[in-house]
């Protein structure tokens, strides 16, 4: 119950990855830094979207960016507990894989996935606050647990989902 650790993490699908820039420029679109060593999509000739991922569900104005994720399939006993962070990069820009294991793993157990994902989505915001000021990037996050013993949950039931954003003032 104690020995949470990180198993995997994602790779973001940025522009300046060889295999993503060749895709995109192939395509027609151009791939331009634009702050050292941060990359941007646009347009060919154009300074529009500007988009710093090149894959995306609703950003589709470049040829060459996918809707298609990556993803990695892993089999688990049904003994196990574990769970999953699913978050946009604006959680990710100034929290590591590590560091949301360690937000995250202890407060889980102790209060729950509601709380444990309004305490992360609050760290996150906090952490832009101190970097950028007033801006902040999108910070939304979901935790899903399998195997997770509720006395709450149907018996059938064998994971719960738990979604979060920031507040909109």
């Amino acid at each position: 119950r104690t020995n949470s650790r990180l198993v995997l993490c994602t790779e973001d699908h940025k522009p300046q990855l060889p295999a993503e820039r060749q895709r995109l420029e192939e395509a027609g679109t151009e791939v331009r830094e634009v702050d050292g060593g941060a990359y941007r999509i646009y347009l060919k000739g154009t300074n529009f979207p500007g988009l710093t991922m090149s894959r995306a569900f609703g950003d589709t104005a470049c040829e060459g960016i996918l809707q298609e994720p990556s993803y990695r399939e892993l089999v688990c006993e049904s003994s196990d507990e574990f769970y999953a962070v699913i978050a946009s990069d604006g959680i990710w820009e100034f929290i590591d894989y590590d560091q949301a294991v360690e937000l995250t793993a202890k407060k889980l157990r102790l209060k729950g996935p509601k709380e444990t994902v309004r305490f992360l989505v609050d760290c996150s915001r906090k952490r832009w606050v101190y970097c950028c000021g007033e801006y902040c990037d999108d910070i939304t996050a979901i935790i899903v647990q399998w195997n997770k013993k509720d006395k709450n949950a149907p018996p059938e039931t064998n994971h719960s989902l738990y979604f979060r954003r920031p507040d909109v003032d």
